[in-house]
């Protein structure tokens, strides 16, 4: 029963789709800005965390694949994808070796099967050349790839996302128990606890699986929103406006547009964790080298969505499936973003967008050799 639940939670994570104002693609301004500095920071590595030479080796077949895992529907994935591909081929064109004259690409689309691959692939140019497409429906937590048949990985803003809200928070039994709040913001220890052991399994789950798909000396790129290690997610931008969606929740449940006992069982599965927090992960996991890590310098989350209204759509284009599939019917979508968006208005972080820290994570592991795996 619990795996049915989990599986039914997961297919509700993915973005809105299509292009219409309420739609992911409409409402992603900030991630872009966001993937436009990785561009930056990939083009950086590439060239010195590489091994050209061995990676070829290893891969017989000049055929190079690169996933991206949680695409989404909008363009920057394909950017992502094509500025990879660009930067190898700037890398291999002195070379004189005949497979490199010859490679060619594959690029695989990662996302939760409910995700509108149709809107994803209608931006794909005709005129591109050089690679070939294909989609990999599934959850990134698991395996999807035949083994070591993958070179480059990359995921932006999407390992924040947990397969599954922590148990222990949902039961009232316990004193990880989160009551009314949505979210770990304010919360107990142990509310904060369930949800960083939560991150911490499903990133050892993700690394895992890529381990066994990703050829000896292929590289992972993880752009991953966090908080400084001394900042409390209440003085971040993201976790005071999560917290203000909660409070439009209770507010409506005041007054019986929606029942307390459903808000009460709602909770976003979603973490944001510290560069500390990132490092234990990683160095749990026996089959990669962190080759960097480093906060990325990108516009501000105030920048993107800089009126109420733009923080408002921004938030329904990435909740409103997983809104609707807790509380159906009973919610009135438009009434609760409209609450928040006049709650946004006032508060603080609104107000004044100085005093809240945003970070965003831009990490680099190298998958060891195998003379190298314990």
């Amino acid at each position: 029963m619990e795996d049915e639940r989990t599986i039914s939670i997961s297919e509700s994570m993915a973005m809105n789709g299509g292009n219409g104002p309420h739609s992911y693609a409409q409402n992603s301004s900030y991630q872009k800005g966001v993937a436009a500095a990785a561009m930056r920071m990939i083009k950086e590595a590439l060239p010195t965390t590489l091994d050209l030479n061995h990676l070829s080796s290893s891969s017989p077949n000049p055929i190079i694949r690169i996933a991206d895992f949680g695409c989404s529907t909008g363009l920057t994935s394909i950017q992502a994808i094509e500025t990879i591909i660009q930067c190898l081929l700037d890398l291999t064109k002195p070379i004189k070796q005949p497979q490199f004259r010859t490679i060619e690409f594959q690029a695989i689309f990662n996302d939760l099967p409910t995700n509108d691959f149709n809107m994803l692939f209608a931006n794909l140019q005709p005129e591109r050349q050089r690679y070939y497409t294909t989609a990999a429906p599934g959850s990134f937590h698991g395996r999807l790839l035949p083994t070591a048949s993958l070179h480059f990985a990359y995921s932006s803003y999407a390992l924040h996302w947990l397969s599954c809200v922590p148990q222990e928070i949902l039961d009232k039994s316990s004193r990880a128990w989160n009551g009314e709040r949505i979210y770990y913001v304010s919360s107990p220890a142990e509310v904060i606890g369930a949800y960083s052991a939560q991150f911490g399994r499903d990133l050892e789950a993700f690394l895992s699986a890529r381990a066994e798909e990703i050829v000896s000396g292929g590289l992972i790129f993880m752009v991953v929103p966090g908080e400084p290690d001394l900042v409390h997610d209440s003085q971040t931008t993201i976790g005071s406006g999560l917290e203000l969606l909660g409070s439009c929740l209770v507010d409506m449940a005041n007054t019986g547009i929606i029942s307390k006992a459903k808000v009460e069982s709602f909770n976003l599965p979603m973490y944001f964790p510290s560069e500390k927090e990132l490092k234990q992960v990683v160095s749990r996991n026996r089959f990669f080298h962190i080759e960097r890590i480093q906060t990325l310098s990108h516009p501000k989350m105030q920048v993107a969505f800089s009126t109420p209204e733009l923080l408002s759509l921004g938030l329904r284009a990435a909740f409103e499936g997983l809104l609707l599939h807790h509380f159906g019917d009973e919610l009135i979508i438009e009434d609760l973003f409209h609450r928040y968006s006049l709650k946004v208005a006032k508060s603080p972080f609104f107000l004044k967008p100085e005093s809240h820290e945003s970070i965003t994570f831009f990490v680099v592991l190298k998958r060891k050799k195998s003379e190298e795996d314990m």
